[in-house]
Parts: C-alpha cells; sequence; structure tokens
C-alpha cells in the first residue's frame, strides 16, 4: 500500500511556512553562541567577564532581525539540483545541472583564491620589524640605514592582557615580551577561545579583596601560620634578596617580624593588660610584599604558590591604601611597591610592573630618595642610596627591555660625577661585589648618550666589555668560587652583562648599511655564552631561575642565536649551525619540563601557567618554527 499523500503541494507549503516563520533576534553575543551557554545579553555580558575575555562580547551589527532562512544565503546562492515533485518516481540524474553547479563552485573558489592573494600580498609577511632589519637583507643603501635610525616604535597587543602598549624602535623581540601585532594577537585570541586555551581568568593585581572600609588587623586574616610565613621568608632571604635586595635593612626587618609573630600568638593574644595596637599598615604592606615574593621561590604546590603569591599582593596593595600612599609616603611603602613590581614580574604582568616602577620612583623622589637629605641620620643614609639605586637598576633593566625612557633620567650632577657607595662596594678579596657590578651596568645605561650609528653601539658595547676588569674575580672567572652562592652569582652577573652586550651587537647590526661577518659572529657567541650561563645556573639552583630576569634574557639571546644562526650558516654556505641548534635545543627541553609543571588546570578546565616559563617556551618555540624555513623573520630580525 503506498504511503498517503498530502491534499496540497507540499513544496509550496513549505515555502509558505518559511516565509511567516516568527523572526527572532540574536540576543546572545557570540562567545555564548560557540559556547552554547547562557548570554545576560549586555555587553560585555556576565559570562564574557567571568570568562576575562569581554573584548570578544560583540552582538550582531545588523539593525535588521536575521531570519532562519538568511543564514544560508550563501549556499542558496549555488545552483540545486531541482527537487522531485512529491510523490513523484525520481527523475535520472541530470549531467548539465550537476556540471552547471560544479563551474559555479570553482567560479566562488577562484574569487577567494584572488581576495587571498591579494590580502597576502598587501599584508606583512612577518613579524614586526622584520621588513627593516638588515639581518633579512645583507645589504642596505645608506638613505635605509638612515630611515631604520629615524623609525619610530610601534603599538603592540600584549597577551596576557590584551592591552595595546608600546615598544620602541630597538626594544626586545615582540614575542619574547609576550607581545603580537594588533591583526595577529587578536587572531590569536580567537583561536585560544576556539580551543578554550583562552580567556583564562586572571586575578588584577591590585583588586580589593574587602570592603573599603576593612583595617589591617582584618587583613592580616590572611596570612598564614608562623611556620609558613617563616617558610617564605627564608625563600626570600636565600633566593630572592642576594639578587634583588630591595629591603634597606634585611636585619632590622627580620627582627621586626620576629616580634610580630611573637605578639600573634596565643599566649600574647591573650594577653588583655595590654591594648589592641592596630598594626602599622606601611609594615604589613612589606610584609604581604615579601610573603608574595617568597612564595613564588618556595617548594609550594604550583596552584598554591599561584593563589598565595596573589592574596598577598591584594593584601599588600590594601595595606598601601589604608596607609595613604600616594600623601604620606615613607621607606616601608617604597620597598613594598618594588617587591609587588617584582612579583608582577615574575608572573609576567611586565608592562604592568613598570608601569608601577615608575610611580615608586616618583614617590621615592618627593621624599628625597633620590638626593638624600642632610636630615636623615648618618647610618641611614647610605641604605636609602642603596634602595635608590635598586629601584634604578629594575626600571632601567625594564626600560631598556621595552626601549622607553626610563624613569631615572636624568642622573643629579652628583650622582654622574660621583658614584655613590653602593656603586663602589667592594668585595673583601679585592673588587667590585656583585650588587656594585649589576649598578654599574645600569649607570653606564642610563649615562650612555643617545645611540643613533654603529659606531656609537660598537663604542657602548667595549665600554661594557671593560666592567669585567673591576669586578670581583669569582664573577669572571669559576676557579676563583669558593661557595654556592659565589657561582650563582657569577652565572647571575654573566646574563645580564651578556643581554646587554648581545643588544648592542644587534643595534650596531640594525643601524649599519651592511652586515659585519665579524660582528654576527661575535653576537652569536656572546648569545650562546648566556645561553650556557642560564642552563649551568638553572643545573646549580631551579628556584633562583623562576626569576623573569634570568629567563628573559637567556630566552631572548636564544631567539637572536637561532636567527643569526640561520642567516649566518646560509650565508657562509655551511647550513645548519649544529652547536648552536644543540645549545637552543638544550634550553627549549628545560623550558618545556618547567612549563609542564607550572601548568595546570583550574575548575572552569581553563588550562592556567605560574612563573616565567610559558611565555619563554612559546616565543623560543616559535623560532624553532621556522627551522627550515626564514626562522630571523619570524621574530623581527
Amino acid at each position: 500500500m503506498a504511503d498517503a499523500e498530502y491534499p496540497y503541494d507540499t513544496r509550496l507549503v513549505s515555502e509558505l511556512l518559511r516565509d511567516k516563520r516568527r523572526t527572532r533576534t540574536i540576543r546572545s553575543c557570540f562567545p555564548c553562541r560557540h559556547r552554547k551557554v547562557r548570554c545576560s545579553g549586555q555587553v560585555p555580558c556576565s559570562s564574557c567577564v567571568k570568562r576575562s575575555h569581554p573584548e570578544l562580547c560583540r552582538m550582531p551589527t545588523a539593525s535588521t532581525p536575521v531570519r532562519p532562512a538568511d543564514t544560508e544565503s550563501d549556499a542558496q546562492n549555488i545552483p540545486r539540483l531541482p527537487e522531485p515533485e512529491p510523490g513523484a518516481v525520481p527523475a535520472a540524474w541530470n549531467p548539465a545541472a550537476a556540471i552547471a553547479r560544479l563551474e559555479a563552485i570553482e567560479r566562488q573558489i577562484g574569487e577567494l583564491k584572488a581576495s587571498f592573494r591579494h590580502i597576502a600580498a598587501t599584508a606583512p609577511e612577518s613579524y614586526p620589524d622584520s621588513s627593516s632589519s638588515p639581518l633579512v637583507a645583507e645589504t642596505s643603501s645608506p638613505a635605509e640605514s638612515a630611515s631604520r635610525q629615524k623609525a619610530p616604535g610601534q603599538q603592540v597587543v600584549e597577551e596576557a592582557t590584551g592591552a595595546t602598549i608600546f615598544l620602541g624602535r630597538h626594544a626586545d623581540f615582540p614575542s619574547v615580551l609576550g607581545c603580537r601585532e594588533p591583526q595577529l594577537a587578536q587572531e590569536q585570541l580567537l583561536q585560544d577561545v576556539m580551543m578554550d586555551d583562552g580567556g583564562v581568568p586572571r586575578a588584577y593585581p591590585f583588586t580589593g579583596l574587602w570592603g573599603p572600609q576593612a583595617t589591617g588587623r582584618e587583613v592580616c586574616a590572611t596570612l598564614p601560620d608562623d611556620e609558613d610565613i617563616l617558610r617564605y621568608w627564608q625563600a626570600y632571604q636565600t633566593t630572592a634578596y642576594p639578587f634583588y635586595p630591595v629591603l634597606a635593612s634585611i636585619d632590622e626587618f627580620g627582627a621586626a617580624l620576629m616580634d610580630f609573630l611573637q605578639r600573634r600568638t596565643p599566649v600574647a593574644a591573650a594577653d588583655r593588660s595590654k591594648p589592641d595596637e592596630e598594626p602599622d599598615s606601611s609594615w604589613l604592606a612589606l610584609l604581604f610584599a615579601m610573603l608574595a615574593c617568597g612564595v613564588q621561590f618556595a617548594d609550594d604546590p604550583i596552584q598554591e604558590r599561584d593563589l598565595r603569591s596573589r592574596v598577598f599582593l591584594c593584601s599588600s596593595f590594601h595595606c598601601l591604601r589604608l596607609s595613604n600612599f600616594f600623601s604620606q609616603t615613607n621607606l616601608e611603602q617604597i620597598q613594598a611597591m618594588a617587591l609587588i613590581g617584582h612579583c608582577l614580574r615574575n608572573n609576567l604582568d611586565t608592562n604592568s610592573a613598570w608601569i608601577l616602577m615608575g610611580a615608586t620612583m616618583r614617590l621615592a623622589q618627593s621624599i628625597g630618595l633620590h638626593d638624600v637629605p642632610a636630615s636623615v641620620p648618618a647610618d641611614k643614609k647610605p641604605r636609602w642610596s642603596r634602595l635608590w639605586w635598586t629601584l634604578i637598576q629594575q626600571d632601567c633593566f625594564l626600560s631598556f627591555t621595552y626601549d622607553r625612557p626610563p624613569s631615572a633620567l636624568p642622573l643629579t650632577p652628583s650622582s654622574s660625577t660621583t658614584a655613590p657607595p653602593c656603586l663602589a662596594q667592594q668585595d673583601p678579596k679585592g673588587g667590585l661585589t656583585f650588587q656594585a657590578s649589576s649598578l654599574r651596568i645600569c649607570h653606564l645605561v642610563l649615562t650612555q648618550q643617545p645611540l643613533t650609528t654603529p659606531a656609537q653601539a660598537f663604542t657602548a658595547k667595549e665600554q661594557f666589555l671593560n666592567l669585567q676588569e673591576s669586578t670581583a674575580p669569582f664573577l669572571t672567572d669559576k676557579r676563583h668560587c669558593t661557595t654556592l652562592q659565589q657561582h650563582l652569582e657569577r652565572l647571575a652577573f654573566q646574563i645580564h652583562l651578556g643581554y646587554v652586550i648581545c643588544r648592542m651587537y644587534r643595534l650596531h647590526l640594525d643601524l649599519s648599511a651592511a652586515r659585519d661577518p665579524t660582528i654576527v659572529k661575535e653576537c652569536m657567541q656572546t648569545a650562546a655564552r648566556v645561553v650556557t650561563a642560564f642552563l649551568d645556573l638553572y643545573r646549580l639552583s631551579k628556584a633562583v631561575c623562576r626569576s623573569w630576569a634570568f629567563v628573559h634574557n637567556a630566552v631572548s639571546c636564544a631567539v637572536t642565536l637561532r636567527a643569526l644562526g640561520v642567516h649566518h650558516g646560509q650565508a657562509d654556505g655551511v647550513g645548519k649551525t649544529g652547536a648552536a641548534d644543540e645549545l637552543v635545543q638544550r634550553l627549549v627541553g628545560m623550558l618545556q619540563l618547567e612549563a609542564t609543571g607550572s601548568e595546570w588546570c583550574d575548575e572552569d578546565t581553563n588550562r592556567r601557567h605560574f612563573g616565567p616559563y610559558s611565555r619563554a617556551l612559546r616565543a623560543l618555540l616559535e623560532v624553532e618554527g621556522g627551522r627550515e624555513g626564514d626562522g630571523a623573520e619570524r621574530v623581527g630580525f
């Protein structure tokens, strides 16, 4: 028995129903529609805000409602085979109709190819600055070299925050700083969201976890127990402080910490004979900042380190607000802000750290830290001077990395003619100490004239090399090292000095009209020494290598080594440089191991990272991804 038929033409009725179908306005943003989750309809919606990608929250821009039939408009432009009448026997295959449809598809494919070719011809073919570097073209005209000297900086997007920031003309590689061109950054962000690898919620470091009326005693509720406080204090003393001595007097702070712990014991709390005293908010800010720094170098589980470090940072900044630090600035607040910036760098908020360091130095100048007043006791003047130059060191390094004007300029006349005692501190066995040598590097950077010619860059490089003649012997020769700390300081000094010299070599090549093979070779040798020193430092102390400064310097030199190695090998006709490749691969293996250990998934299955390794590995894998192609163009040479 044949199937029953409707008493009308169902095809016409289907068309009629489609026309009468109620139109619906899209009321959810694209991320919510893609994830098939509820959308509040606001811009940005609550779901996008919760997942930390409000910049992706967009509603349809069409002024009229989107009809279901309209979504298939592209497909309807392609000729379709005629549908059989209801109840009719299917007709034989129609070759002419099939050929017509295929020809229409081929025309559309041809139009797409033409469009893509046009985009490829007009869009940049490489990362920022690749077209203007002499490492891509072996020679260039003097006019092109002069234009490079006057070339402006660029605006890029910071991947971690989505913020548009500025990089100077001679800044470090954008990928090493976690930055992308705006168009590339948007494409990468969309790709990460689609792959459920982006949109990770991030804790704003200055978030208020309490109400505005919260007191210092209430903030102290976030302090861990005494055992953990002492562990973090020990980690800070042994791992962070020797390489970034922010505390003006570590002995006085240690004594104050022990007194604070004694007063918060149950026995002391039960003694009601003494009136309750509100803890000093400025000192509490310094305590929380020290704990945030110490926990980054502790042996706690990675999730615990991440959570506690962020909570301590927020607590420290809340105590700064309680102390009215903008109007009543003191030494404890300056030290706390410097440590907060140090923690931000280690967790890849480097641009925020640079901004905060500028504010810190302004506050320091407001109380005379740059030019110690005569009213300061004589025994405290060296502390003020040393703290000021410690701030200069970090501000100079960040500004040098981003190629931005440092906050320390211009130097005071006294500091430019007579070096302060902290820059002349001598080791017991002779020569400058590690800290004094590191400050000398910054002093030389700040007193340099603007480098606009290859000769000036070469002279600056020689001046940095000459710094090694005045340092303690153990900083340049491991045979003079007698303790583990001396070995660590030797390797740290080699990393910092080698990074600056490598940047001077790159500046020389960038300003030159022709590429000098000798300069290229010396630059590669310097970069290789920095990478080797970092791997040795990691072998001796993995915790010390959690500092962003060491990781950044090593990876930047590795990118330089790999990119120059490709061009140098091609120019000499010897192919790949095996030694450089092996060294870079060792660094990649180490970063992969640490990046895996610093990664976890939160409750929303978002992939989280802690520490500086994830960005470093990603930047290095980009240049390694161009092994068979042009690695230098991929990173910005």
